[in-house]
């Protein structure tokens, strides 16, 4: 990206919406596998935060510290990270 961000400054020309949604298209391997009771919960805390009209932003903001230990892909994990800097 060429532009500097200043998250401080302002959000205008991050498109945080976009990135939460990319960040949950990466994390469905971790829910479909199903491996750790969390995804589940994670699923269904997903599906009422959404319901109640909260983003999915949001979502991740919440459960940000278990996503971080429970994500093993260091792209993945670094993705995440950006996302926290960038847009929460």
């Amino acid at each position: 990206m060429s532009e500097q961000i200043d998250r401080y400054v302002s959000f205008k020309n991050i498109d945080c919406n976009a990135r939460a949604e990319k960040m949950m298209d990466a994390l469905k391997p971790y829910i479909e596998a199903a491996e750790n009771p969390f995804w589940a919960y994670f699923q269904q805390k997903r599906a009422e935060f959404n319901a109640k009209g909260y983003d999915d932003l949001r979502v991740l903001h919440n459960y940000l510290p278990t996503l971080k230990e429970l994500i093993e892909d260091d792209e993945l994990l670094a993705q995440l990270e950006d996302l926290e800097y960038t847009c929460m």
